[in-house]
């Protein structure tokens, strides 16, 4: 079994927590907690260092405020102190891990990502479908409260097994159980905490290391040819309804016995082909795909947002084409050439409004 040992010197190294900065700052230069800390940044960056050395390093509490995009999230944020620890670790850690993952896990992973797991879907869809003459089916299901449920002692004895290196895991320690999501169940032991804050760069590696046990259940065990995972999203497509059923009631026993999470058949949506599948912010149809409904709109109401902050100089060119580019790069695997054509009408109407006023 492949372990990681002696990675502390990793993770402390001046070189290390440098890049932990210049990625953590990229994008935040202008908030007053960034600002802060800059003003005397090499005096911080020693002064963590030797906190994490000395074992003196203690996690702060988290800044919590709600995202609507488009339901409700409660996102905790840490200090920039937090957050450069959690980025250092995170580049220690994620190589080693990544290569442990499924290659059917596709949430917050190099050279995965959304666009691999729309085409992976289509690819799917058009192997079982015979290549949209036969009708299909798809399971799709998540985890409920996944970030909320996660059991912390359980996430750090799977952490334990693969890390052998006690000052590392004294750290992964102080950064897990500085949460709580409050969330019990009755089976729940006193003792038991649960809960991953949302906004945490470790959150994401830590949910694809919990449920890493999930994707070869379902792989290896269970030998379903059809099936991938986004975070706490998972599909399954299946030429027979029968199946999906049966394979969600395994992964249902699965979640619950072995990772104490629950999966409630109102997290579990069965949907033929010809109705039309929405996951990832697509609708999957007979022959083509496009962008769903309220993503199109809340795409729309966010560049129109945009160019109004251009206009206003709020922003400048190279973050107005950043946004342009990231819209058009969603569009590529998409057939939805009229929401590309009322994109493009906003911007020359916005265009139109600011050369009027210059």
């Amino acid at each position: 079994m492949r372990v990681l040992d002696n990675c502390f010197s990793k993770i402390t190294d001046s070189t290390n927590l440098w890049h932990a900065w210049l990625k953590y700052r990229r994008g935040k230069r202008s908030r007053p907690e960034v600002l802060e800390f800059e003003k005397n940044l090499e005096n911080n960056l020693v002064a963590l260092k030797e906190e994490l050395e000395n074992g003196t390093y203690k996690h702060g509490g988290y800044k919590a405020f709600l995202v609507h995009d488009p339901k409700s999230r409660l996102i905790s944020s840490p200090s920039v102190k937090d957050h450069l620890v959690h980025q250092a670790v995170y580049s220690v850690l994620y190589p080693f891990f990544d290569r442990l993952f499924s290659p059917f896990s596709f949430s917050c992973r190099i050279d995965r990502g959304t666009q691999k797991a729309v085409f992976q879907l289509e690819k799917y869809l058009r192997q079982v479908s015979c290549n949209y003459t036969k009708e299909c089916w798809v399971l799709h299901g998540d985890v409920e409260k996944c970030f909320d449920s996660i059991r912390q002692d359980m996430l750090f004895e799977h952490l334990k097994k693969r890390i052998h290196c006690p000052q590392t895991l004294d750290v992964l320690k102080k950064i897990i159980s500085s949460y709580e999501s409050g969330l019990r169940y009755p089976e729940d032991n006193l003792a038991a905490k649960r809960g991953i804050p949302l906004g945490n760069l470790t959150s994401q590696l830590f949910v694809n290391i919990y449920l890493n046990s999930l994707d070869k259940f379902i792989k290896e065990e269970m030998r379903v040819k059809k099936y991938f995972r986004y975070a706490d999203d998972f599909l399954i497509v299946s030429a027979k309804r029968m199946e999906c059923v049966e394979i969600s009631e395994k992964i249902r026993d699965f979640l619950w016995s072995k990772l104490l999470l629950q999966y409630p058949e109102s997290h579990q949506k069965i949907n033929k082909l010809t109705s039309g599948v929405e996951t990832l912010g697509i609708r999957f149809l007979f022959g083509y795909r496009k962008v769903r409904p309220s993503t199109s709109r809340r795409i729309q109401k966010l560049f129109e947002k945009r160019c109004r902050e251009y206009k206003e100089h709020k922003i400048d060119s190279a973050t107005m084409d950043s946004s342009w580019r990231s819209m058009c790069g969603m569009l590529t695997y998409t057939c939805d050439y009229q929401l590309k054509k009322r994109l493009l009408n906003i911007a020359n109407f916005y265009a139109k409004k600011t050369n009027t006023t210059a």
